[in-house]
C-alpha cells in the first residue's frame, strides 16, 4: 500500500482536520484526521471520552513521527520488524485487536494474530515484499486477543531506511461488524475505493460516453508516465499505440451500442518519454444512474512479462536448435534412470524412428552390460557432482553394438537440486574401426618385417672375411630378398592407406586382369586361366584395383605347396543385376569350413598386408571379400575368393 495519497474515508465525518508527515517514498503526505460527529464508520473506533494509548516499542524518531500521525487515524495501523514481532499499534488497533499490554511488551509474534491455516499465507506476502515485490493486500482471520476471529482486509507495505527494509506497516480493515445498513453500503463502498485507489497491480479507467475520461487511478498514472492532471478529461485514444487504435476504437463503439465484443484483449499504450508498453485489458460497461453508459477498465502492465515469456521462448528455441542438430546424441534422464528427452541424432545413431520410442524407457535399454546396479551406482555420482567420461557400447534397435564416447554430467533445478543427468554419446565406430585397423597393420608391419630382418641378420653372418665366394653370394642373395621384401610391404601399407581418399571411377577390369596375370608369370612361372573372365567388363574401382588382383594371384600361388608346373590359378566372373562378381580361384590345400570367415578377419593375422589390403579395397569396392571351395564340398581341392564390384553400365 501507498502513502502518496490520503486515506479515502467516508464523507459523514466532521470536524476535519490535517497533518503532514514524511512518508516511506520521500513526499510529504497529508492525512485527514477526523471526528466522528454521531457513529463511527469502524466499530472499533474509541467512543467520544475514552482515552486508548497506542502500544509502541523500540522505534526510532522518524517512527515515532509517523505514529503521531497514525494515533489519530480511524484505521488500525500496526507494525512488524523483520522477525514479524508486533512494534506499534494505534489506538484503534488496539480496540479492533483487543491486545493485552503485558503480552504486547513480551513480544507478539504476527502468527498470534492470524488464524494457523493463514500463517504460510502471511509469511509469504510479507516475504514477498521484503524482496522488492509490489505492496499487497490480503483477506485475513485476524485473531483478537480475546481469543475470536474476525474477518479482515489487510493492506501491507515495507518500511525502509535508505534502501534497507527494517519493517512492515499494515493498515488493517474490519469487516466483521456494521451498525446499520447505511455503514455497511458505506464502508463497503470506502472498501472498494480503497482497494482501487491503492491497487498496486492494475490501473483502472473509467471512460464516458465522449471517449473522455473520467477517473484513472495511481497504478494507471504510473503506466501511462503521466500526472492525474495530464490525463484526466482527456480523450483515451491519445494515449494509445497506432496498432492498438483502431481495435480499441472499435469494441468501444460496440460495447457502448451493447454488441458482443471480447471483454479481455491486449493492447499497446505510449507513455510521455515515448516507450511503449505492452497492456492486457479487461473491458465492461455499466449504466449510471444519470442513464449514461461507461465504460471501465482494468489495465495491467504485461510488458517485463511478454519480454521474460519472449526471451525464455528465444532460449528455448536456442537450446532446441542445438539439441536437435548436434552430430552426437543426447539424453536427459531422470531420478529413476529413465529418459526423459532423446534427440534426434540418438535415434539415428541407435536405428529408431522417432525419439517417442526411447522416451520413458530405461538408460539400460540402449546401454549393453548395464544392470540396474550401474544405474544406481551412476547416479549417486551424479548427485555428487560428479562428472565423467567414459566409453560404453550401445545397443542398437537391430540387436547390433555401437561403440561409444559418453560424457555425463548432472542435471540440477533451478534451485540446484539434483533432479536427473544429461549424457551426450559420441559414436566412435569409426574411431575404433581406425584403432584396430593401426593396431592390426602395426601388428602385420611388425610381424612381416621382422621375418624378414631375421632373413637378412641370417644373411650378415655368412659374410665373414674369409668366406667362400658362393657364401658370400647366397649372403647377399638373403640380404636383398629380405630388405626388397621389407620395401614391398611398407609400400603396400603406403597404398592400403592412400586408396581411402581415391574416388571410384570406370576401369576395364579385363585389362588390369590380363596385365597382373602376365606379371605373375614372369615373377613366379605360373599361367592364369582367364577363360571365365569376359571382355570388355567395366567396373567402378581405383587406381589400386590392379593392387587387390595382384594379392590374389599371389596369394593363390605363394600358399600352394605343389611345384609350380603343377599350380592352377584362374580367373573368372559372373553378372546379377549390376553387380558383377570376379573369382580368383586355385588348386592349393585349401581351407576348412571353420576358419573360412577368419581369412579376412582384421584381428587375425591370415595372408598378412596383402590379404588385408584384399579385404579394405573390396569393402570399398562393394562388400567383404567371400571366401568359398573352389569345388563345393570338397575343401581339399582348393580355394575360391570373390569379390563384388558396380557394374559401369
Amino acid at each position: 500500500m501507498r502513502l502518496s495519497r490520503a486515506l479515502l474515508l467516508p464523507l459523514s465525518y466532521s470536524a476535519k482536520k490535517y497533518t503532514s508527515y514524511k512518508g516511506i517514498s520521500g513526499e510529504f503526505v497529508r492525512f485527514r484526521l477526523l471526528e466522528t460527529s454521531r457513529t463511527a464508520a469502524f466499530p472499533h473506533r474509541p467512543r467520544s471520552g475514552t482515552m486508548i494509548k497506542p502500544y509502541e516499542r523500540n522505534s526510532s524518531p522518524e517512527r515515532k513521527e509517523f505514529h503521531k500521525v497514525a494515533d489519530s487515524m480511524q484505521i488500525p495501523v500496526v507494525e512488524f520488524n523483520l522477525e514479524l514481532i508486533l512494534q506499534y499499534a494505534n489506538p484503534a488497533a488496539v480496540v479492533l485487536l483487543k491486545l493485552d499490554e503485558s503480552k504486547f511488551a513480551l513480544g507478539m509474534h504476527v502468527d498470534n494474530l492470524v488464524v494457523p491455516e493463514q500463517h504460510a499465507l502471511v509469511h509469504d506476502g510479507l516475504n514477498f515484499l521484503q524482496g522488492a515485490a509490489e505492496p499487497t493486500s490480503l483477506s485475513l482471520r485476524v485473531v483478537r486477543g480475546d481469543g475470536v476471529s474476525i474477518p479482515c482486509q489487510c493492506f501491507a507495505d515495507r518500511i525502509t531506511n535508505g534502501s534497507k527494509v527494517i519493517g512492515y506497516i499494515v493498515y488493517v480493515v474490519d469487516l466483521s461488524r456494521r451498525e446499520s445498513s447505511e455503514e455497511k453500503i458505506l464502508s463497503r463502498k470506502e472498501t472498494l475505493e480503497f482497494m482501487v485507489e491503492y491497487s498496486s497491480f492494475s490501473g483502472i479507467i473509467i471512460v464516458d460516453d465522449a471517449y473522455k475520461l473520467e477517473y484513472v487511478n495511481d497504478k494507471l498514472c504510473d503506466i501511462i508516465g503521466r500526472r492525474r492532471s495530464e490525463i484526466l478529461g482527456h480523450d483515451f485514444r491519445e494515449f494509445l499505440h497506432a496498432d492498438s487504435l483502431d481495435i480499441v476504437s472499435e469494441r468501444y463503439n460496440k460495447r457502448r451500442q451493447s454488441e458482443e465484443v471480447p471483454s479481455a484483449y491486449e493492447i499497446k499504450v505510449v507513455r510521455k518519454d515515448e516507450e511503449v508498453r505492452n497492456i492486457r485489458m479487461n473491458v465492461g460497461a455499466i449504466q449510471g444512474g444519470d442513464g449514461r453508459v461507461r465504460t471501465v477498465a482494468q489495465l495491467l502492465d504485461i510488458t517485463d512479462e511478454k519480454e521474460g515469456a519472449r526471451a525464455l521462448e528465444e532460449s528455448e528455441y536456442r537450446y532446441r536448435n542445438l539439441v536437435e542438430n548436434m552430430d552426437s546424441g543426447l539424453s536427459v534422464d531422470n531420478f529413476e534412470g529413465r529418459m526423459t528427452l532423446v534427440n534426434d541424432a540418438l535415434c539415428r545413431m541407435l536405428g529408431y524412428d522417432s525419439p517417442d520410442e526411447l522416451i520413458g524407457q530405461k538408460i539400460t535399454t540402449v546401454l549393453h552390460g548395464w544392470t540396474q546396479n550401474h544405474v544406481n551406482e551412476k547416479v549417486r555420482d551424479r548427485q555428487a557432482g560428479k562428472i565423467e567420461q567414459y566409453e560404453a557400447q550401445l545397443i542398437h534397435k537391430s540387436g547390433g553394438m555401437v561403440p561409444a564416447m559418453v560424457t555425463a554430467s548432472p542435471l540440477l533445478d533451478h534451485n540446484d537440486e539434483y533432479i536427473g543427468s544429461m549424457a551426450v554419446f559420441t559414436n566412435i565406430s569409426e574411431l575404433k574401426k581406425t584403432e584396430a585397423e593401426v593396431h592390426f597393420l602395426l601388428d602385420l608391419l611388425l610381424h612381416d618385417i621382422g621375418n624378414q630382418l631375421q632373413l637378412i641378420l641370417a644373411g650378415g653372418d655368412f659374410l665373414e672375411r674369409n668366406a667362400p665366394p658362393d657364401q658370400i653370394v647366397r649372403s647377399k642373395r638373403y640380404i636383398m630378398d629380405g630388405a626388397l621384401r621389407c620395401m614391398e610391404l611398407i609400400q603396400k601399407v603406403r597404398r592400403a592407406e592412400e586408396s581411402k581418399s581415391e574416388p571410384l571411377s570406370p576401369n576395364l577390369l579385363s585389362l588390369v586382369a590380363r596385365a597382373e596375370s602376365e606379371l605373375l608369370f614372369k615373377q613366379r612361372g605360373v599361367r592364369v586361366d582367364l577363360s571365365g573372365l569376359g571382355d570388355n567388363i567395366t567396373v567402378y574401382a581405383d587406381q589400386a584395383l590392379s593392387q587387390l588382383i595382384w594379392n590374389l594371384l599371389e596369394n593363390a600361388v605363394i600358399h600352394n605347396p605343389k611345384a609350380d608346373s603343377e599350380k592352377m590359378v584362374a580367373i573368372s566372373g559372373s553378372i546379377t543385376g549390376n553387380t558383377f562378381t570376379l573369382s580368383v580361384s586355385d588348386n592349393g590345400p585349401g581351407i576348412p569350413d571353420g576358419k573360412k570367415s577368419e581369412l579376412f578377419n582384421p584381428t587375425r593375422r591370415y595372408g598378412g598386408v596383402g590379404l588385408h589390403l584384399v579385404r579394405r579395397l573390396a569393402e570399398k569396392y562393394g562388400g567383404t571379400p567371400t571366401v568359398r571351395d573352389r569345388v563345393e564340398g570338397h575343401p581339399e581341392e582348393g580355394l575360391r575368393i570373390d569379390v563384388q564390384f558396380e557394374l559401369v553400365r
